[in-house]
């Protein structure tokens, strides 16, 4: 009886056992089965949260302009300004020279051109007279002068604008057969014509004496190696002094001399340096220029003729 007690004690037991598994069991799956729903429940409501949001355009992204970079300014170089090199308004009108022989009007200037009229008398009577008028061009404060007078002469020469004042230089590079006047100006024209001419344009003596005493002048022909010399230039020497005149040429360039005459006379003057012996020096003629040549030659020629005349 006792063991059947104890049997279904325990009977009992494991049943209880069972049902509190099972109960625990149920428990757990309803704890699962709602813990299931809620999250379905959550999911549900998120899903119904998001349908409920608006839909938005999205705002584009800016596109980023790109900044340009600064571009350097430059600065231009100035252009340096020249004063011009005279006023070509002072120059106009009439000009003479200090003797009032020569007359010069200049008609139009610029500066880039001169045109000009020239004349010269021979003498105060005004009976032979160089007429010409002319264009040139102008080459800073100066204009290069070449042209043909009424006599046919070859003239040559400049004319400087320097602060309102005019210098004319003016030479006859080749005289015309006959001529009555062979242009030669040298000097500051003014604007007052001259109340009475004094002497003639010509720079050679009326008569032989200056020519003669070649002891107290420093050269014979100061511009020979600039000018071409004269049928008039040369009148009035002797072979002789036309010798040393030919022989000033070559001093100028430091000739020496073996002719004794000819090298005391050159040794009397200040400004010769004898430094080239004679055979070097004419063994190269390129030392002279165009106009030493023809002066030579011409010297040479007058000279020649001279001496067969016993002159």
């Amino acid at each position: 009886m006792k063991k059947h007690n104890k049997d279904v004690l325990k009977a009992t037991l494991f049943a209880l056992i069972a049902i509190f598994i099972m109960i625990g069991a149920a428990g757990l799956l309803f704890a699962e089965h709602k813990k299931k729903i809620q999250k379905e429940q959550q999911k549900k409501a998120a899903i119904e949260a998001l349908e409920r949001v608006p839909t938005v355009t999205p705002t584009p992204a800016a596109t980023a302009t790109p900044t340009p970079e600064p571009t350097a300014t430059v600065t231009p170089t100035p252009v340096i300004t020249r004063a011009p090199a005279f006023v070509a308004n002072d120059y106009m009108g009439t000009w003479y020279s200090k003797d009032g022989l020569v007359t010069l009007s200049i008609d139009d200037l610029t500066l880039k051109s001169v045109t000009f009229t020239f004349s010269q008398a021979g003498d105060n009577a005004g009976i032979k007279v160089s007429e010409a008028s002319d264009t040139a061009k102008v080459a800073g404060n100066a204009a290069k002068l070449s042209f043909t007078d009424s006599w046919g002469n070859q003239v040559r020469g400049n004319m400087t604008f320097d602060q309102g004042r005019l210098y004319l230089r003016l030479n006859t590079a080749s005289p015309a057969e006959g001529a009555g006047v062979t242009p030669k100006v040298d000097g500051v024209l003014t604007r007052e014509k001259a109340a009475s001419v004094t002497q003639a344009p010509s720079v050679t003596p009326a008569d032989n004496t200056d020519k003669t005493d070649l002891s107290s002048r420093d050269y014979i022909f100061p511009d020979s190696n600039s000018r071409y010399l004269t049928d008039e230039d040369l009148s009035g020497y002797s072979s002789d002094q036309l010798e040393l005149a030919k022989n000033e040429i070559y001093a100028r360039h430091g000739r020496k001399f073996v002719t004794q005459r000819i090298a005391d006379y050159f040794n009397s003057k200040s400004w010769y340096k004898g430094t080239v012996e004679p055979e070097t020096f004419d063994a190269d003629t390129s030392v002279f220029n165009e106009y030493e040549v023809a002066n030579i030659q011409k010297i040479a020629d007058t000279e020649g003729k001279l001496r067969s005349e016993g002159k």
